[in-house]
């Protein structure tokens, strides 16, 4: 049988999602209860890499955890903090994932309706206490996080393909997400009390 490409495989990669703000303003089902896969973040970027396969990656762990009771990531109940700076690296790609499978954004979010469904100020960056590479999900609800990291380094130290690049590329994102309990580190954290965020009054006006 012929191995699924890349795509395929991330295709089948899928987090499952709630908006409740779509689902307060009476949109269809479709709109407020449906599945983002790694391929739509591929298309999102506008291409596979490994940071973006490990966000996906971090962020569904994040999602197993933090939601175990239900698996599905429920938008406006997630903050995250990265340890890195914004402008480090693939920061912003990587926040730009989480971002687009949580709704949790940084400045350019949505500021909430009458006080609910903010989005934004959700995002933060360049946290000391946490190392370069790593993400901290804190679930506002019942003040639940997980701090996760993804490194990937030694998984593909170990690799033994002889393909030149791209296809040496999309090897290594492949065997990523053979491998994903090699590359992804989660760390439950005592639960804490639950968040308080403030909206401003009307994010329409």
């Amino acid at each position: 049988m012929k191995a699924k490409t890349l795509e395929q495989t991330a295709s089948l990669r899928k987090i499952k999602v709630h908006e409740p703000f779509a689902e307060f303003l009476h949109s269809d089902p479709s709109m407020h209860s449906f599945e983002i896969s790694l391929l739509d973040c591929y298309r999102m970027a506008g291409h596979a890499c490994h940071a973006i396969t490990g966000a996906f990656l971090i962020t569904e762990s994040a999602v197993e955890n933090l939601f175990p009771e239900t698996k599905v990531c429920e938008r406006g109940d997630l903050i995250v903090e990265l340890g890195s700076n914004l402008d480090e690296r693939a920061t912003g790609p990587r926040s730009n994932v989480i971002s687009f499978i949580t709704g949790a954004w940084a400045s350019t979010g949505f500021p909430g309706l009458k006080g609910n469904f903010k989005r934004k100020d959700l995002v933060s960056y360049d946290h000391t206490d946490l190392e370069k590479g790593a993400v901290r999900f804190r679930r506002i609800s019942n003040g639940k996080s997980v701090v996760i990291t993804y490194d990937p380094s030694s998984l593909l130290r170990n690799l033994d393909h002889q393909l030149n690049f791209p296809e040496s590329w999309r090897a290594e994102i492949c065997a990523i997400l053979n491998n994903s309990v090699k590359t992804v580190v989660t760390s439950l954290l005592k639960t804490d009390s639950p968040f308080k965020t403030t909206s401003e009054p009307n994010g329409c006006s």
